[in-house]
Order: C-alpha cells, then structure tokens, then sequence
C-alpha cells in the first residue's frame, strides 16, 4: 500500500506532452493492476458434490512467504435455498527439510485462527504442519482464508482442502407440521392433569 501511495504524487502532475499523457497514463494502470492483485484474495471456485447436492468442496495451494490469502464466496443464487454451512474437513498441511518446503505459522478464516494438530519438526532437518479449522459453522457471504507462513526453499508449498455442508432453510409445511405435533402433545398433557 505504501508504494501505491508514493505514486499518487507521480500521477498527479500536470502533463505537458503528449509523451507524459501517456507515461502517466501507463504508470496509472500499471500501480492500479499490482496494488490490486497485490492486496486481493485468489478466488477459490466451490464445486458442488454430484451425489449429494448439499455439499461444496475447493482446493487451494501456495508457497509465498508471509501471508496467502483465498476468499470464497456462499451468497451466490446457488446458495439460496441453504442458511448455515458447516466447514466440515478443513485442512491445511505443509511439510519442509533442511533445504526446501514450507513452514506454515498461523491459518484464520474470517479472522478466526485454525488449530495445529502438527505443528512439529526438528529446524534445518524436517517440519511437519498439520492445520485445521474447530469452529465450523459459518454464514452467508463472503468469506476469507489466510495461510501465513516461510517458504524454506524449492517450490513445494502448502496445500488446503474445504468442504462446506448446507443446511437448507426450513420449508413452511416443516413449521405447520411442528406447530401441529406441539398442539397434539400440549392437547395430551392438558387431558392428562384434567
């Protein structure tokens, strides 16, 4: 963020040339692509189960140093007929040598740290990090996984798995038929003390 607003001084010069108009022009684009990729999430794409059409699964992998960020999104028109989705297996593992790997440090969704179940290793011979996920209900909307964590060496990363089950919204007959079975058992308990 901090290069992005060094240039605003840059771009907001007078041109005085043609020349300039289009320098200016193509710095303006180049800064607006880097500092937008730079702070933004890869979209994960959610694949809906073929047997079990209530279940969402994505993958996702990377191997920056610092902080990885994925977002997902459960508001699409594919979500409407669903209120709470249950992360149910949510994992992150990464695995390092003396030389290459990836050491994974922390894992949030939403802001909400995951849970190392292995976060092991000797340092300059092996790690081993095993990341999931406790609190696993989330909502309608956008959501957002960071993975942080060193680069050792080579190009072996991290990896990621989610699976998201929907719960579906109630229909009105299921409420009607409640309603009836808690008429039918308070109608029992008045005959009763009668």
């Amino acid at each position: 963020m901090r290069r992005c607003n060094q240039l605003r001084p840059i771009l907001a010069t007078s041109p005085k040339s043609k020349d300039v108009v289009m320098l200016r022009n193509a710095v303006a684009l180049a800064a607006a692509l880097i500092c937008g990729v730079a702070f933004a999430g890869t979209p994960l794409t959610l694949v809906q189960d073929t047997t079990d059409p209530s279940i969402w699964s994505a993958s996702f992998n990377g191997l920056a140093t610092g902080d990885n960020e994925f977002t997902f999104d459960l508001s699409g028109p594919e979500f409407a007929g669903w209120t709470d989705f249950d992360l149910f297996p949510f994992v992150v593992q990464a695995s390092a040598g003396a030389t290459q790997g990836y050491d994974v440090t922390n894992v949030t969704i939403d802001g909400v740290s995951a849970f190392a179940l292995i976060d092991d290793g000797v340092p300059g011979f092996f790690s081993v990090d095993l990341w999931t996920y406790n609190d696993g209900w989330l909502t309608r909307g956008p959501h957002t996984i960071v993975v942080t964590g060193n680069l050792i060496g080579g190009t072996t990363g991290f990896t990621g798995s989610l699976n998201i089950a929907a719960q579906p919204v109630p229909e009105p007959e299921s409420y009607a038929l409640m309603l009836a079975g808690l008429a039918a058992v308070g109608a029992i308990v008045r005959r009763r003390s009668r």
